[in-house]
């Protein structure tokens, strides 16, 4: 239903009562009355989906205004969900709601305050309950949900009811008088069995415990209503596959959610149409075809089938997409081999994917919200893992890694892109998590799917903290799926101006976090990924890929804290061998290989533009070769071993459920049917047997010959470990070597690299923060300062500039996106529609002459609008979009809002010789392009750079003459240093001696949580709180030394355990708030057992708490 904005209430006509003459006259004097009726916000639906459309075609939520009193001028009035922007969407001037009338507001974020249609605020409501207010054009308020309205349900409105109390209401009434408010919720359905495989037939209940509810429930996959499906009256036979969605009702309350459980039967699952009969048939098979469907987890959906597969359904249209293309479904999830591990939501569906849309195996996405249910699927999909609350999922049935791709595609796995995930998190970075499940489509086996978490900004926000709103999410083609592109743009601009100096390589790690890119792009280009980035190559031959910028995403805290960007996998089927690509030069098909160089990949604006322009700079080169020696030797994550166990956990784990999937798919592709069914042994075993001893084995060695040749991997050898194994019972030596003639090798025991990477650094000279003054120009003022303003001394008018910290300019729409308003903290109100020209003013001083001759460059950096002109101690240095230089010049082009917020990167390490020691000046002509341009900014950071290529010996560098001893769990890190000063790649590795720390030798033997206050002297000269004296006792309980190397209490208190940490068999060890306070009550005699004291002014409560004890890898101890 669509309505418009303003809606009579039809109680009486004015017409008939007065003539047209007196009621022309009674209208033009309400026109001009005061805004003095009362009004009140009246309804609203904060879940909505079928009450009420706008005129885009959207289900938008919706806020009812009433009034109660006479006409009312709205203009000024306001609506807020936040209680401390009480202006927050401002009604449009003008528009009157008239005596005992409505008025629809739709809460959908679109903006749009306009007289003449629908009304739009700049905020959208939160089902699960939100504050909302309307306040008067004075900020008084009028009327309010505090400190929030209750958690909604779909369709079902809240507000005043009918007496005059306000509760949820149903149906809702958008422009009308409001029914009575509900009593209250319907008790859930209960079921007497739980959902799961079943072998003989039972007899379901379903109940609710609110007296006289009705039950309706359907079979066949619809969402049961109170007019549709079976009414409930007794317990229901089920003998073979069903599904049951059930819903209770009873007039006067709000309904249940839909309920779903799945009773599934392999026995006649086997039989069903789509199951393939030389499988389930087969003497080599058919033992273990029912076996294959229940050794994994099961995820099984249920919708109305017309939705998904009729005419119009997502399945047969699959090139729909977005919100419009979304049904409604029911989502189940049980693991056979543990009954607790259960759970269902309503949810929406979706076709998911590019190309993979066209195959007959589609891949899905889940939405979980209050459209359908709660807002958030509740439950641990995935083992390991912290979070246990979702938005979405989606569920990958294999795309280019299944037999449904091509009807010869002989090459898949169904488990490459899981694989790679994993193999992202070994290498100590995050990756979405995933696990291998078998789907079910009301009731029909559907085949081996990937059910796998989305890095979208509800991700982010859940794994590493912060609001969804805080978050950018930029993806392949850079478009912004959520946030904005703002720090995007910067980062991007960085990399296109160069990272060759010291200040580039520091500007760039805002955004960039070196370890984490780094392992982002070795982990890419070792997967050999044909739907990633370009160029790439074979044997120095060209090779296309299927697309040349594909499946990236990356995600960055941009807002309310700020943090570098993210770099995911995505979407990596098409990896490992996958023979995709054709060779250039004669156009033929690639055979599968290990070979495929992506060492090249430049990319414009994509993470390829980033690390073409990285590996120009000298420390990324040698921290990139450090990442990479991390990862391939020393049983590191890309190490042949290490990625054939990985490997081999999920081919076991898949290997029986295979069969299920050839039964299903053995015989379908987008390119046709295939004569005989493709099968686990004839095609499944060989494509992952090759992938385990052909790929695996030879691919790392491969990568690191093609980053030697880029100089990504340095030429000098690592030092090389006598030691393989890290994990030692008792203490031993190490004897380090390296093959390279005439090196020597350095290490250190104490974390830290042998090698510093300079003795210089960043020399600030204008800061984010620095002062500025800034003036707009006349054609008077010209003629009495004329060009001294871009001098030292200060201009005769000084006293009129304004002052105040860096980011100059103006903006007159602070709702634009992106605008300034956030940057510009020195305003030029008097700028706009006067003078395209502004003068602006930096001074900063340098101490002495040595600091000038430290400097190796100089940079300056420039957010600007739309043109320049840069004067240093009165020489120009620099200038963009500038043509002639009078008072009132203007920019010769545009330079967009979009690229002005970015800093741009200027090299002025030229103009070296015109800094002095004391005070300098930095002048800055901004130019706008036009008088009328509704904003301007400029802002301006300046900085030296005194590193140096090559690094330097750190100070607890050792050299290396002799085998050294580890009599304790030490930290090696060493280096080969070449005889002409170059540097190998990092040897880093964790010897541990003793026992691992476990639940079987570790104890927690005392928790001090309630200290007494100090009393004695000594002890309140140290302290007045009883905080203090908080200690934690440990016990290793077992009969050898228990290593406690880095381990964390990330629970109740902070603290880590220091390297080389250790108890003894039998021993104690204590953990303490203050060791001063501590040995003041209890004695020096204690003294040895203190292993640290408590981090960030962390204590133990008084009402108890939880404590938890991690290992360095995040796993629990206890």
């Amino acid at each position: 239903m669509i309505i418009s904005s303003i809606v009579p209430l039809p109680l009486w006509s004015a017409a008939s009562r007065f003539p047209r003459q007196i009621l022309a006259g009674f209208l033009l004097s309400l026109l001009s009355l005061p805004a003095v009726g009362q009004i009140r916000i009246n309804e609203i639906v904060a879940s909505n989906r079928d009450t009420l459309n706008d005129s885009d075609g959207d289900s938008s939520d919706w806020i009812e205004i009433f009034n109660t009193g006479t006409q009312l001028n709205l203009g000024g009035y306001s609506l807020t969900d936040d209680p401390e922007i009480p202006g927050k969407w401002v009604f449009p001037d003008g528009k009157f709601l008239g005596a005992a009338r409505y008025l629809i507001v739709f809460a959908s974020g679109k903006d749009r305050a306009v007289l003449r249609g629908q009304l739009h605020t700049n905020f959208s409501l939160d089902s699960g309950g939100d504050y909302l207010a309307l306040h008067d054009p004075n900020g008084a308020l009028v009327d309010e949900f505090s400190p929030s309205f209750p958690p909604q349900k779909r369709d079902i409105a809240y507000g005043v009811g009918r007496n005059g109390s306000r509760g949820y209401l149903s149906p809702s009434t958008p422009g009308s008088i409001n029914g009575a408010t509900l009593e209250g919720f319907v008790a859930d359905t209960t079921f007497s069995h739980q959902r799961g495989f079943y072998t003989r037939p039972i007899e379901v209940t379903i109940s609710s415990e609110t007296p006289d509810a009705t039950i309706r429930y359907t079979t066949d996959g619809r969402e049961p209503t109170t007019r549709l499906g079976q009414v409930y009256t007794g317990p229901i036979a089920i003998a073979s596959t069903t599904v049951l969605r059930a819903v209770a009702y009873k007039n006067g309350m709000i309904q249940t959610n839909v309920d779903a459980k799945s009773y599934l039967y392999t026995a006649d699952i086997i039989q069903q149409r789509e199951m393939d009969r030389s499988i389930v048939g087969s003497p080599i098979y058919s033992r273990e075809i029912q076996p294959a469907l229940t050794q994994l987890p099961v995820v099984s959906l249920s919708f109305n089938s017309a939705d998904v597969f009729g005419g119009s359904g997502i399945h047969s249209n699959p090139s729909l997409s977005g919100t419009g293309s979304e049904r409604e479904a029911h989502f189940e999830f049980f693991d056979p081999s543990d009954p607790e591990d259960s759970t269902h939501e309503p949810a929406g569906i979706r076709i998911h994917g590019g190309n993979a849309r066209q195959h007959p195996k589609k891949n899905f996405r889940l939405y979980f919200r209050s459209d359908y249910g709660k807002t958030r699927l509740i439950h641990p999909l995935f083992p390991g893992s912290p979070v246990e609350t979702f938005k979405s999922v989606l569920l990958r049935g294999g795309g280019h890694d299944a037999w449904t791709f091509r009807d010869d595609w002989d090459n898949a796995s169904f488990i490459r892109n899981e694989f790679l995930h994993r193999v992202q998190k070994e290498m100590g970075q995050p990756s979405p998590s995933g696990r291998m499940v078998n789907l079910f489509m009301n009731g029909e086996y559907w085949g081996l799917y990937e059910l796998q978490e989305f890095p979208h900004e509800h991700f982010n926000a859940d794994h590493h903290g912060g609001d969804t709103d805080d978050w950018d999410i930029v993806k392949h083609g850079a478009e912004v799926e959520s946030g904005n592109a703002i720090a995007w743009n910067e980062m991007i601009n960085l990399a296109e101006n160069g990272i060759q100096s010291g200040s580039e390589y520091a500007a760039i790690q805002r955004f960039v976090d070196i370890d984490n890119f780094a392992d982002a792009m070795i982990h890419r280009i070792w997967s050999s990924d044909e739907d990633w980035l370009a160029p790439a190559t074979r044997n120095g031959q060209s090779i296309s890929t299927f697309f040349d910028d594909k499946n990236w995403y990356v995600a960055r805290r941009s807002r309310n804290g700020e943090a570098p960007f993210i770099f995911y996998s995505w979407d990596a089927e098409m990896s490992m061998g996958i023979p995709f690509s054709r060779n250039e030069s004669n156009g033929r098909d690639n055979p599968r290989s290990w070979r495929n160089n992506f060492t090249r990949i430049d990319n414009r604006n994509s993470p390829g533009i980033i690390y073409d322009a990285l590996r120009q700079n000298q420390e990324f080169q040698l921290h990139f070769a450090d990442r990479l020696h991390k990862h391939i030797y020393n049983a590191g994550a890309l190490s042949a071993e290490n990625l054939q166990r990985q490997w081999d956990q999920l081919v076991t784990k898949v290997q029986t459920p295979v069969v299920a999937e050839s039964a299903r798919w053995g015989r379908d592709s987008w390119g046709g049917s295939r004569g005989a069914a493709y099968t686990r042994n004839s095609q499944w075993i060989p494509a992952v047997n090759w992938v385990r001893s052909e790929f695996l084995v030879n691919r790392s060695d491969e990568i690191l010959r093609q980053f030697n040749e880029i100089g990504l991997y340095p030429d000098v050898v690592a030092p090389q470990p006598s030691l393989q194994e890290t994990q030692l019972s008792s203490p031993t030596d190490l004897a380090l070597r390296t093959t390279t003639r005439g090196a020597e090798i350095y290490f250190t025991t104490d974390g830290a690299d042998p090698r510093s990477p300079s003795a210089g650094g960043i020399v600030p000279l204008i800061t984010r923060d620095h002062p500025v003054q800034a003036f707009v120009p006349s054609l008077e003022s010209d003629a009495e300062i004329g060009t001294t303003w871009h001098q030292l001394e200060d201009p005769s008018n000084i006293d009129q500039w304004s002052t105040g910290p860096n980011g100059v300019g103006f903006e007159q729409f602070p709702a634009s996106d992106p605008n300034f308003t956030d940057l510009v903290r020195t305003e030029l109100p008097d700028m706009y529609n006067s003078n395209t020209s502004a003068y602006i003013r930096y001074k900063f001083n340098i101490p002495d002459q040595a600091t000038i001759d430290s400097l190796g460059s100089v940079a300056l950096r420039m957010r600007y609008d739309d043109g320049f002109v840069a004067y240093l101690n009165g020489v120009e240095i620099e200038s963009r979009n500038a043509g002639a230089t009078q008072w009132n010049s203007a920019a010769t082009a545009n330079h967009s809002d979009a690229l002005a917020v970015t800093f741009v990167n200027f090299d002025q390490t030229e103009a070296l010789n015109l800094l002095r020691p004391g005070e300098n000046i930095l002048a800055i002509h901004g130019l706008n392009r036009t008088r009328r341009s509704s904003d301007f900014l400029i802002q301006v950071v300046l900085e030296g750079d005194t590193s140096s290529a090559g690094g330097s010996l750190a100070p607890s560098a050792q050299i290396y003459t002799e085998r050294i001893d580890l009599d304790q769990t030490t930290w090696i890190k060493a280096r080969s240093r070449a005889t002409n000063g170059s540097w190998s790649a990092l040897l880093d590795v964790l010897y541990r001696i003793g026992a691992p720390a476990s639940f079987e030798n570790l104890r927690v033997t005392e928790i001090h949580y309630h200290p007494t206050d100090p009393e004695t002297e000594p002890e309140q000269e140290i302290s007045e709180s009883d905080n203090d004296f908080e200690f934690i006792e440990l016990q290793n309980i077992a009969d050898e030394r228990v290593d406690l190397s880095l381990l964390s209490f990330r629970e109740g208190i902070d603290f880590q355990f220091p390297v080389g940490s250790f108890l003894g068999a039998g021993e104690r060890g204590l953990v303490v708030s203050n060791t001063a306070a501590f040995l003041a009550r209890y004695g020096s005699s204690v003294a040895a057992a203190i292993m640290g004291e408590f981090g960030d002014d962390t204590n133990l409560s008084n009402k108890g708490e939880r404590l938890a004890l991690e290992d360095s890898a995040g796993e629990k101890i206890f």
